[in-house]
């Protein structure tokens, strides 16, 4: 490596772990030493409002990990000490600990003491001082995880093991609150400051520290729920783990009449309706920006929680969504540009992407992201042809840089664009529009990317406009660029590409029918993939309109669910969709 090398390294290296680091310690709230605090016992009951699953204790007993989406079967050695090589996410689960729910939830003696027993081999083959379990994001799942689980684990235990795991809290607070509240992910303080709440409060022996760590929660959740209710990272799925946790902790507190700052109180009413906002009337998540599960069972347990009830809005405008929803169907859409690099290492190329949900089935999808899944997965689901939008020339809407210096300083590929987005959603008696429209594809072709959609107010007419308008003034580009328009479709969905290849008929699972037809492109029906809340990815389908920028200069299209029994024939004039947008 050459000396010009050697300093750009230098630099990055510095860049990440020191001059970050050093920024946010400068403006935050810093946790002081715990080297004169120990954990002593249990505290304030903390436990989770989401069970473990007891059908999969029996399989964990047997030495059966099924994590992040591979399995391993013990035979005869340790489960950390597995001679086949493993996928880091396999890794990264199994120190989180989050499977001891799971055995919390058989809720038998035999359960209690195999998990007490994985618990002290951790601690005798020295695991936590691996990489994979001093990652930030590790450690305060690990530390909240044992935390929950603690009363289960400690009954009948003998006093030995005891003061064994009381230590390993100790040194695992004492790490978090060094590493974790200074790192550059948002997300990753976030829940590093959780963590230590939990810490401080459901332990005891921190009780000194209990006011700071609240003080640091409240200064992270008041620089990263934004005023609309969404997280800095746009992914629902970050919002919904975040409640998670949050939600049992406020009634904790509330319970033995502590204190809650008010700025945690405020991010949480904010965050609840948004929550609403991102979930589709299947009650699961829609699928932008990284999220890998719906979590509709999930959702459910929040929101049962909640005692506001605050409508969400139809317009998130800082998170960047837009949500319409009338009769049986929902439909929400991207209306903001990536977030800034480091904030969600799943961001996506996605502007104006929707999904279409009818009641507990789901029409019009993203690809989605996969838990665990290979670099190459992750390259594939976040480009902008994974989506339910326009691509243009072939082009990602960002420019995804993916190097030495994004993985220094970033820990994840930075996407860039020189273009913005913006929204707006208007109602009237006869259903309701979002009109949307981004600038990305500005630079490289001169065209800005419109859509508008419609949904009537019986949920059962989505129509649709994609069109491409020259910017002014317009730069010196090549014209004309071939687009391509993709409505991804749900594993669940039948779909057949009618003879004149005029339309589309779709079929849900419960045999309801809808037609999809379009004008100003060729329609084609080619192969696609689901990857949220499975451990592979589904074969799905996806419906392409594909043509050339100008010619014409606007493509329509519609949604239409089948009123009547009898199968329509397929035919030109039977499937024109009935625009424009506005409702005769």
């Amino acid at each position: 490596m050459n000396s010009a090398s050697t300093v750009l390294t230098g630099l990055a290296s510095l860049s990440s772990k020191q001059l970050v680091n050093r920024l946010v310690r400068a403006t935050s709230p810093q946790i002081p030493s715990l080297s004169m605090s120990r954990c002593t016992g249990l505290g304030l009951p903390l436990a989770a409002i989401i069970k473990g699953d007891a059908s999969r204790a029996p399989g964990l007993y047997r030495g059966i990990f099924e994590l992040a989406g591979c399995r391993a079967v013990l035979a005869g050695t340790s489960i950390f000490e597995l001679p086949d090589a493993r996928p880091a996410a396999f890794d990264h689960a199994l120190n989180e600990f989050g499977w001891l729910h799971d055995l919390t939830a058989g809720n038998t003696q035999l359960y209690r003491i195999f998990a007490r027993g994985i618990v002290a081999e951790w601690l005798e083959l020295k695991v936590y001082k691996t990489a994979s379990a001093r990652r930030p994001q590790t450690l305060a799942a690990r530390l909240i995880n044992w935390i929950q689980c603690a009363p289960f684990l400690l009954q009948g235990a003998s006093r030995g093991f005891e003061v064994s795991f009381m230590n390993s809290l100790t040194r695992q607070s004492r790490l978090l609150a060094r590493r974790g509240v200074n790192h550059f992910s948002p997300t990753n303080r976030l829940m590093s400051a959780i963590a230590m709440v939990y810490a401080t409060f459901g332990t005891t022996g921190l009780e000194s520290l209990q006011k700071t760590a609240l003080n640091r929660l409240s200064h992270e959740l008041d620089h990263q729920i934004l005023a609309d209710g969404g997280h800095v990272s746009r992914n629902g799925q970050t919002l919904l783990d975040l409640l998670v946790l949050l939600v049992p902790l406020r009634e904790a507190l509330n319970k033995a009449l502590i204190e809650i700052p008010g700025p945690v109180n405020a991010a949480l009413e904010r965050m609840l309706p948004m929550l609403r906002f991102l979930s589709h009337n299947d009650g699961g998540l829609a699928v932008f920006n990284g999220v890998s599960r719906t979590g509709a069972g999930r959702i459910k347990a929040v929101l049962e929680r909640d005692q506001v009830h605050g409508r969400p809005l139809t317009i998130a405008p800082l998170t960047g969504y837009c949500r319409i929803a009338h009769g049986r169907a929902s439909i929400i859409m991207d209306t903001g540009m990536p977030p800034a690099p480091g904030r969600n290492p799943n961001a996506t190329c996605s502007p104006l992407a929707f999904e279409l949900c009818d009641g507990p089935h789901r029409i019009v999808v993203n690809c989605g992201s996969r838990q665990g899944a290979d670099a190459q997965w992750q390259a594939a689901s976040r480009r902008t042809s994974a989506h339910s939008t326009m691509t243009l020339g072939e082009r990602d809407t960002s420019t995804v840089i993916d190097n030495f210096f994004t993985s220094r300083l970033f820990n994840t590929p930075a996407l860039i664009t020189s273009g913005h987005a913006d929204a707006e959603v208007s109602s009237e008696d006869h259903g309701s529009v979002i009109s949307a429209r981004h600038t990305a594809y500005a630079k490289a072709f001169g065209l800005v990317h419109e859509r508008q959609l419609f949904l009537d107010t019986n949920g059962i007419d989505l129509r649709g406009e994609d069109s491409l308008v020259p910017e002014v003034p317009a730069p010196d580009v090549p014209l004309d660029p071939a687009f391509a328009i993709r409505f991804h479709l749900h594993p669940s969905i039948k779909a057949t590409l009618s003879r004149d290849g005029a339309c589309v008929m779709l079929l849900l699972p419960n045999k309801v029918g809808w037609r999809f037809s379009a004008r100003g492109g060729r329609l084609s029906l080619e192969t696609s993939v689901y990857l949220p809340d499975s451990k592979s990815a589904r074969p799905s389908q996806q419906i392409v309109i594909s043509g050339v920028a100008g010619r014409p200069d606007r493509v329509l299209w519609a949604f239409k669910r089948i009123k009547t029994a009898a199968k329509p024939r397929a035919s030109e004039g039977q499937c024109a969709p009935e625009l424009p947008l506005d409702a005769e």
